[in-house]
């Protein structure tokens, strides 16, 4: 019997959304605390790593849309290699300026 849904999602994929909620409330708690406490290194620290987030989610997506039709199928080390090297991409573009995310939260948080 052949059982098929097409909006299920793997058990990585149900793992990964369930990290990424997490990060986005440790995040919203780290953000609130430097913010009140007004420690600027914090929250430019907390800015830069949800800014890091974003951009991986970005990075995701974009490899969502490149299909696998290769002669050869990526094998789950592969896929485990390409998710860590877009954090890794992730994280140096936003050490570098990244898109600017990082600074309007911080500009954003230090006016309250």
């Amino acid at each position: 019997m052949r059982i098929s849904n097409i909006n299920a999602l793997t058990l990585g994929e149900q793992a990964q959304q369930k990290n990424q909620i997490q990060q986005n409330q440790d995040f919203a708690k780290i953000l609130s605390k430097a913010s009140e406490e007004k420690d600027e290194k914090a929250l430019k620290s907390a800015a830069q790593d949800l800014e890091a987030v974003f951009i991986k989610m970005m990075l995701d997506a974009m490899r969502k849309t490149v299909h696998d039709d290769g002669l050869i199928a990526k094998s789950n080390g592969e896929k485990i290699f390409e998710s860590m090297l877009d954090q890794e991409y992730a994280q140096e573009l936003t050490k570098a300026g990244g898109i600017g995310l990082s600074d309007i939260i911080v500009q954003q948080l230090s006016q309250q």
